[in-house]
């Protein structure tokens, strides 16, 4: 039996509110809430962004792993669909190994630092 395509893809999501700061998350999300969230089918609810993580100045905070109180999540963040404002899809190794950076896939983007 052929192995079934994944569904899911890497992203960045900007959001604009309810972050305390915090306004770019990346992580893996179903390519159907992508389809959904760019149709404006979502309303009122919220989307599932597994194996989150962020940039913090030269940092990468990662969900599930770390010190302190980060490493007991489970790496998932739900993510409501009003907040967001934009959905990037990211290349497929886009997740960081070892905690360090890398920016390979990363372009400038007009605003931000």
């Amino acid at each position: 039996m052929a192995k079934k395509k994944e569904d899911k893809v890497w992203v960045e999501v900007e959001v604009n509110k309810f972050t305390d700061g915090i306004t770019v998350f990346r992580g893996r999300m179903h390519k159907k809430d992508i389809e959904a969230w760019s149709n404006g089918e979502l309303v009122d609810c919220s989307i599932k962004l597994e194996k989150t993580y962020w940039f913090v100045g030269e940092n990468i905070c990662t969900l599930g792993n770390g010190e302190g109180n980060a490493r007991q999540y489970t790496g998932d963040t739900y993510i409501r669909v009003d907040a967001i404002m934009l959905i990037f899809v990211l290349k497929e190794d886009s997740y960081p190994n070892n905690l360090v950076a890398s920016t390979d896939n990363i372009f400038p983007f007009p605003g931000r630092q």
